[in-house]
């Protein structure tokens, strides 16, 4: 099974990294009216999406790979070799950039890129290392956004372990709860002993994995409990997309009160966000299914859509596919364009009134996501299709070693 047939994965990853430009772009503009910045405020969740997509995604490769290696060694060192490729060449080439801009910003004595923390060299090897996330110096500081990376890589480190713990329903539950053990006594700790943390938003608190796991174990259960409408094998009633639907808007509404709106509990919005991204997830779906139900049903009797509405929705896949196989890359590249429009624009965003500021946060979020798209592409090109191409040595000959010698590893 193929990561493409999932067909609302691309459209999740759009969705999230728009919301996380968007939150980024949202600071440089106090006079947005309250409801909009409020919904920008929310993109910080999209971090949250990306973690439930990526939970699936690793499940329904691993699955994959079971089904064509010879054990559980192979399918461990495969996954190891193509997430190592996947994420490292661009974080790397991350690392040196961010690198450079602060260097340059200090020695030329402008304003210190607002991007970067401080940090030193163990905070770097850290990052090398992708260890960075148990750091409160090294984990957000090195590359501007990175925690999530940090985060994602030690959940890549025990995926495989995870996925042959939990090949049916009844394991699965005793992986989780296993983990949720694990978490609760590690939020504990770090909560001085007690089980009310007062978490603040964007803190290291926040960003650590014990707060940030349970949206990989929510992913898990997703795959393994709706694979087949995930994958379109099975279509979705009318009656239960509206209680995805519901059941999105709800769990977002919930989130919003934990996190950013009311600010009740911002250890607990990262779940209830990860819950939020699965109902999405599965409305998206089943409204692809009835679409190409009614596609198919379609008779001379019916109206068809009209070439201009044929046109905006193909436009708008294509973008929505282009965002979502960019996402990582627009991801790590959107703070230079972030920091970029501030330098040029602040006294103008700082100065406009509502209506103005609406209309120029929209023009600039398409700006910085297309900036972005382009810097994503450059270093795709540069970088991670000769990765790309050594990954696929390194697994051609891992291959070829464990079909020669099934049983020697």
């Amino acid at each position: 099974m193929k990561e493409g047939r999932v067909a609302a994965l691309d459209l999740g990853r759009a969705l999230a990294i728009v919301g996380v430009v968007a939150v980024h772009l949202s600071f440089q503009f106090p006079h947005l009216p309250h409801g909009v910045a409020i919904v920008a405020r929310m993109g910080q969740y999209g971090v949250q999406l990306f973690f439930v997509i990526s939970a699936i995604t690793i499940f329904m490769t691993l699955e994959a790979e079971f089904g064509r290696c010879t054990g559980a060694p192979h399918v461990t060192l495969r996954f190891y070799i193509k997430r190592f490729f996947r994420i490292a060449p661009m974080y790397y080439a991350a690392i040196v950039v961010y690198g450079l801009i602060s260097y340059g910003a200090a020695q030329s004595g402008y304003e210190r890129a607002w991007v970067l923390g401080a940090h030193g060299a163990t905070d770097i090897m850290l990052n090398v290392l992708f260890l960075h996330a148990l750091s409160p110096t090294a984990i957000n500081n090195v590359v501007p956004g990175g925690w999530s990376i940090g985060v994602e890589m030690l959940f890549y480190l025990i995926a495989p372990l995870l996925f042959f713990v939990a090949m049916n329903r009844l394991r699965l539950l005793i992986a989780t709860l296993l983990l949720a053990l694990s978490m609760v006594a590690l939020s504990t700790n770090a909560c001085r002993g007690g089980l009310v943390c007062h978490v603040s938003n964007n803190s290291f608190s926040y960003f650590w994995p014990p707060v940030q796991g349970p949206c990989f174990i929510v992913g898990m259960w997703a795959w393994y409990a709706f694979r087949s409408y995930l994958t379109g094998a099975a279509s979705v009633t009318r009656r239960a997309s509206c209680a995805m639907f519901a059941l999105a808007a709800g769990f977002s509404l919930a989130t919003a009160a934990l996190g950013v709106w009311l600010a009740r509990a911002h250890e607990l919005a990262p779940f209830f966000a990860a819950c939020s991204a699965v109902a999405f997830l599965l409305f998206v779906c089943s409204r692809r299914g009835q679409r190409t139900d009614q596609a198919n049903g379609e008779g001379a009797g019916e109206p068809r859509a009209t070439r201009s509405s044929q046109f905006a929705g193909t436009l708008v896949r294509r973008c929505t596919s282009a965002l979502g196989r960019e996402s990582y890359g627009i991801y790590l590249w959107h703070f230079i364009c972030v920091y970029a429009t501030l330098h040029f624009f602040q006294a103008t965003f700082g100065q406009s009134d509502r209506e103005s500021s609406l209309v120029l946060f929209i023009a600039t979020l398409l700006a910085v996501l297309a900036m972005s798209y382009g810097f994503s592409r450059f270093f795709e090109r540069v970088i991670q299709d000769r990765a790309t191409r050594v990954s696929r040595t390194l697994l051609a000959r891992l291959d070829r070693r464990f079909d020669n010698n099934p049983r020697s590893l």
